[in-house]
């Protein structure tokens, strides 16, 4: 099997990322990685406008930067497809979260998805941009009728497939220990949240990937499967009153092919 996901650690600037590629091995594989380098190079950019603005002020900025992060990527891609027909075709799902401050703000489009494991709990923070949730939304599906479906890979929106594409933005509140999981469909379509909530309980978080990936693996995963989980914590002391959120730590599993 060829491997089209790419993923993003970057630490320092506070951004993690999964991207599913999609076009056949090379257009897919070379969608996803162009994704996630031009989404990476337009935060970076423009998070440096952002230091010293009042708080949501630079909430409203970083939206609008993680918004014209997918357009860039999205018109970037579609432009390289036209210019080179073995690439025809391609594009890919985008889902990353990028912190600043106490805050966690999501850039989504297509399947991939972003789940946040707190106290005991998990919930899924973004909606898959696929045929089978408009049916469930439309109420002419239901979600178990969904998951007995072969028409999981049907996604109505993606990055670089067309010029122009609207990504969602999401903004979650980050609190201290909160564990913040990003995969691929790979993943996503063979665990589900239950499980997911009670891996996180059981388990210690670097352990989650690892996991993860090879429970999908044994129910019968066919698709690359990318993981990336992030602990929020801070530089002090947990037994003292959290003063600031101050870095993130990521683990990471490399995308099985």
């Amino acid at each position: 099997m060829s491997n089209e996901d790419s993923y993003l650690v970057d630490a320092n600037l506070g951004l993690y990322l999964v991207a599913d590629g999609m076009g056949g091995h090379a257009g897919g594989a070379h969608a996803s990685a162009m994704c996630a380098d031009v989404v990476n190079r337009v935060v970076r950019r423009g998070m440096a406008r952002v230091a010293g603005l009042p708080p949501e002020e630079a909430s409203q900025v970083i939206n609008e930067i993680l918004s014209a992060s997918a357009s860039e990527a999205s018109a970037r891609i579609f432009a390289q497809a036209q210019a080179d027909r073995s690439l025809q075709g391609m594009g890919t799902t985008l889902t990353g979260i990028l912190f600043y401050g106490n805050r966690g703000y999501i850039v989504h489009v297509g399947d991939s998805r972003a789940y946040l494991m707190r106290s005991g709990g998990a919930r899924q923070l973004t909606s898959d941009h696929s045929w089978l949730n408009e049916q469930i939304e439309a109420g002419l599906l239901t979600e178990e009728e969904a998951q007995a479906s072969d028409l999981k890979h049907i996604i109505t929106r993606s990055v670089g497939f067309e010029q122009l594409v609207e990504a969602d933005i999401i903004t979650v509140p980050v609190s201290l220990g909160d564990v913040f999981l990003l995969c691929s469909d790979g993943m996503a379509n063979y665990v589900s949240l239950d499980e997911i909530a009670r891996l996180a309980r059981d388990h210690h978080y670097s352990e989650l990937p690892h996991i993860c990936t090879e429970l999908a693996l044994d129910r019968g995963g066919d698709d690359n499967i990318t993981v990336v989980v992030i602990l929020a914590c801070n530089d002090y002391d947990s037994r003292k009153p959290m003063r600031k959120l101050s870095k993130t730590v990521a683990d990471t599993l490399p995308s099985i092919g």
